[in-house]
């Protein structure tokens, strides 16, 4: 009769045990697509006979596949993709700006002095010269918006950045409150298998704005590393502010827990607001202060020649476009004087009084401009050439890099989800499995039951 009892304990044990399997399968199959979910594993024991134990199985939880290697490797190269795509990105605007295909700089610079070139054969004739100046004018247009055009996107890439660092916030604080409610739980041993999912997808997300790097301790305590600063311990988070400096410069200040500060700028280089920053700070940078130097080259070498020669009234030391005093800016302040703008006879065809109204030996100083070299450097159409280059060869480290980052960053994925994905093949065999020994357990149950009852009736 104690056997029979015994038997029956075993088949009641091992229904609940496999029915809990059969809910941990139900629950992988049932996630399969929805991100962040790491597949989770039924923990079936052996229960040891004797000692008051009659055997048997026991389901004793659940336990995550999750390989913390793995996933450290998928936050680093995570944040190093986001950083690239949002570098070439943004390059892309600036390469648009720089050469937009047809009316760009170059387009500009060509028809300029294409205009100078006629004017030496027509110094005398109105169209002519209004055609000069027309051209002037829509050459120091474009390169003046351009300018505008740069430091208006590095407003917006600053705009950006405060955007990110805001949400970014919000996801600090989330985790550390998932880390407190996480703590809890393993004190009372409960795996928490659903909080510590949407702490780690959180915790991508972060990588992915900022890089990031974790360490998760044995309470379940997760602290997370970034720009040479802890961001989350237990459930306390630091803050990212986005301002400007003195000099104009992206600067990124952590602000902790307890209200203390550290400037972490230097260190911010991974992630979508590393990427900003590379490209707001250096490449745009770098554009503006090379078109700069052009337009101030460019404005004195044409102001020069078109200053030592005289218009139709006999007038000169006249610029043909407002002088600039520094290189910084030039860009945006070029543009045609307004003492020659609409005065198409102001413009110094003649080197001397002598020659009008028909000399036109100025106009060929001006017209040799174009190969002539600029401030020491090139010739106008090599300087445009080699900052067109520029951008263009930024733009190309940019997708190159991209392009390296995205295949790790799928190659580590693919690890990671190795083991944390769901199959849908495994666990129709697993379903099977356990369908299959649920199904036998009770029918050891329905058995004893029989048994019991004859028992009970031979009585």
């Amino acid at each position: 009769m104690g056997s029979l009892f015994s038997i029956l304990s075993i088949a009641r044990d091992g229904i609940v045990a496999q029915s809990g399997a059969l809910s941990v399968t139900g629950q992988n199959m049932t996630n399969v697509n929805t991100p962040g979910y790491v597949r989770r594993s039924a923990i079936l024991a052996t229960r040891p006979m004797g000692l008051g134990q009659s055997g048997g199985v026991s389901f004793e939880g659940i336990a995550r596949s999750f390989d913390r290697f793995a996933y450290g490797h998928v936050l680093s190269e995570g944040g190093k993709m986001k950083s690239a795509e949002a570098r070439s990105n943004s390059l892309a605007t600036l390469e648009g700006m720089l050469a937009p295909g047809e009316g760009g700089m170059q387009d500009r610079l060509s028809d300029f002095f294409s205009k100078l070139t006629a004017l030496t054969s027509n110094p005398t004739d109105t169209t002519t010269r209004k055609q000069v100046l027309s051209s002037a004018q829509e050459l120091a247009t474009q390169i003046s918006s351009v300018a505008s055009q740069i430091q208006t996107t590095r407003g917006d890439l600053l705009t950006q950045s405060q955007s990110a660092a805001g949400e970014l916030n919000q996801k600090l604080a989330k985790i550390a409150s998932l880390n407190k409610d996480v703590m809890q739980a393993t004190a009372l041993s409960d795996p928490a298998a659903d909080l510590r999912d949407q702490r780690a997808s959180l915790v991508r997300d972060v990588a992915d704005t900022i890089g990031a790097r974790v360490i998760e301790s044995d309470d379940g305590n997760l602290t997370l590393f970034s720009a040479g600063m802890t961001l989350v311990e237990s459930d306390t988070s630091s803050a990212l502010q986005v301002d400007l400096d003195t000099a104009g410069m992206l600067r990124y200040t952590a602000v902790r827990g307890q209200g203390s500060t550290a400037d972490i700028t230097s260190q911010m280089n991974a992630g979508t607001l590393g990427g900003l920053r590379e490209v707001r700070d250096t490449d745009a940078v770098a554009t503006l202060k090379s078109l700069d130097q052009f337009a101030f080259d460019f404005a004195s070498s044409v102001n020069t020649v078109q200053m030592g020669g005289v218009g139709l009234d006999g007038v000169g030391g006249r610029p043909l476009f407002t002088p600039i005093a520094t290189v910084a800016g030039a860009a945006y302040a070029f543009k045609v004087d307004p003492a020659i703008a609409g005065n198409p006879s102001f413009i110094a065809a003649a080197t001397t009084v002598a020659e009008l109204p028909g000399g036109s030996s100025n106009a060929v100083k001006l017209a040799q401009l174009a190969s002539a070299p600029l401030g020491g450097g090139g010739a106008p159409s090599d300087r445009v050439a080699s900052l067109l280059g520029d951008i263009g060869s930024r733009k190309v480290s940019a997708d190159n890099e991209l392009t390296l980052r995205a295949n790790t960053l799928s190659q580590a994925d693919n690890l990671y989800q190795s083991n944390a994905g769901v199959s849908l093949d495994e666990e129709t065999v697993n379903l099977t499995k356990y369908q299959r020994a649920f199904e036998a357990a009770t029918k050891v149950l329905q058995t004893v039951d029989q048994l019991l009852s004859e028992f009970i009736k031979g009585i």
